[in-house]
């Protein structure tokens, strides 16, 4: 019959328990005499906390006065005969202290499932003298991060400009079962150029308790150009899951390994952008006249606008008449919903007045800045003068194709469904040579006054806007 040891446990766990106390409890569990009972074998309810990895997770001491000294080992197991029996550790003393990731390991390796409570027993070894076992019910969390299974690792991925929004890649990953556990695990999506440790990345967006996410041709050809490649050209990317849950224990953060893969760009059209919001003429109006902003002619990702504002939000839209796509701000960055997964935050100025905005959409930068517009020549009327409004040289004489004012910015102005011609076109105020715009890029560009070159215009119909502050000026295409 094996020995008998007298002993007591004390068990200690700090920041583990369900209270979430940061505070050491203590309990002395004393056997009378030699007795091999248990007061109390269901002892605990232990949830590890991930947030104090380092803290202990369970402290153990005994009294052995009939087998003093020798090793003691600190034995566990999933079930009550110790079947398969796992050593937490080995001492000299007559105390035992595991760490809340030490243990926590240990419970996974045994097979326990992460956010599940589960029996654990313990029991202390000297020789061939035993303890009895005392009981916890435990609750680990996950250690092991999400694995990503498709793309596989250097695929390369042809996107298809033909099919914007169909799919165009597939991520996908692996993780434990959240079935039964009660906890939500938020799955984040990032993308970013290789070898960038992901500095700056795409944060593309989030599911809840998946393992997909999936990004059509125009989504992923707008993350790969953001991120600096180049239209119709290969670019390798990477890919990781950012996993985070939130409990009352604190939060769980884990981190996919990145897998790295390439695509092939497609040319993208030209984009038009439209202002929206409190701050400018049509208001949240997504339908109200929104002027556009004005398109660099030599970087079609650069736009700039010269005109009034309210003290108040606005935004950018791809198309009137449609809240998708829009642009706005995430984290600093100037940035559109669908490279983003959901819509961005507005832009906004302090005060009415005067101001510049640039945005890049291929950078993702911006700048808002005031603009002296005080002492700035205001004209009564404006006008088109040109062989593209008759085919022929009678459009240079006659009446100018009128411009109307805008009442919200008296700088402003816009002509709307012009029907043009293939020729040259100028601006000019007061229907009079006396102040004229001209310049040589088509669509878009920069007008200068006294009697610039002519503007290059193809056939079609058109919506014209023109700024007298700046000669910024844009055709936008009626379909």
């Amino acid at each position: 019959m094996k020995t008998v040891l007298k002993y007591a446990f004390l068990i200690a766990f700090a920041a583990t328990a369900i209270t979430a106390c940061d505070n050491t409890e203590d309990l002395v569990l004393t056997e009378p005499e030699t007795s091999f009972d248990i007061n109390s074998t269901n002892f605990a309810n232990l949830v590890l906390n991930p947030s104090f990895p380092e803290n202990p997770a369970v402290t153990i001491s005994w009294n052995d006065a009939e087998n003093a000294g020798g090793t003691y080992e600190v034995v566990m197991a999933t079930d009550a005969e110790f079947t398969n029996k796992v050593s937490l550790g080995s001492t000299d003393k007559t105390n035992f202290t595991i760490s809340v990731s030490e243990l926590n390991q240990m419970l996974l390796d045994a097979g326990l499932e992460p956010y599940m409570s589960s029996p654990v027993y313990v029991r202390i070894n000297n020789g061939s003298t035993t303890t009895s076992a005392l009981t916890y019910n435990i609750t680990p969390y996950a250690v092991d991060a999400p694995v990503i299974t498709s793309p596989e690792a250097d695929a390369t991925i042809i996107l298809d400009g033909e099919n914007p929004d169909a799919q165009a890649l597939s991520v996908q990953w692996t993780d434990f079962s959240t079935a039964g556990t009660g906890v939500s695990v938020v799955y984040e999506l990032q993308i970013a150029a290789v070898g960038s440790n992901f500095e700056p990345l795409t944060a593309v967006g989030e599911v809840t308790n998946g393992g997909e996410y999936n990004l059509s041709n125009s989504q992923l050809n707008s993350i790969a150009l953001n991120l600096g490649a180049e239209e119709a050209a290969d670019f390798n990317l990477e890919t990781r899951i950012v996993a985070t849950i939130t409990s009352d224990t604190g939060e769980n953060m884990r981190t996919s390994e990145a897998v790295p893969f390439t695509v092939t760009t497609y040319s993208t059209a030209v984009t038009d952008l439209f202002l929206v919001g409190a701050a400018t003429a049509p208001g949240w109006d997504n339908n109200n006249n929104n002027p556009p902003i004005i398109r660099y002619p030599d970087n079609k990702n650069a736009y700039s606008f010269t005109g009034k504002f309210n003290g108040d939000a606005f935004k950018l839209l791809e198309v009137r008449g449609q809240w998708q796509p829009q642009w706005g701000l995430n984290n600093g960055n100037f940035i559109s919903n669908e490279t983003l997964g959901s819509d961005p935050d507005v832009l906004s100025v302090s005060t009415t007045g005067y101001y510049t905005l640039d945005v890049n959409t291929k950078t993702g930068t911006y700048s808002i800045t005031p603009y002296a517009e005080t002492g700035s020549a205001t004209y009564a009327a404006m006008g088109l003068i040109g062989s593209a409004r008759t085919g022929n040289g009678d459009g240079w004489s006659g009446d100018d194709t009128d411009f109307t004012q805008s009442t919200f910015d008296s700088h402003l102005w816009y002509a709307n469904d012009i029907t043009l011609f293939d020729g040259e076109l100028k601006f000019r105020a007061n229907n009079a040579w006396d102040t004229s715009w001209g310049a040589s890029t088509p669509t878009s560009g920069f007008a200068t006054s006294n009697n610039g070159p002519n503007i290059p215009v193809s056939a079609g119909t058109y919506d014209i806007w023109f700024s007298d502050l700046t000669g910024g000026y844009i055709f936008i295409a009626k379909n």
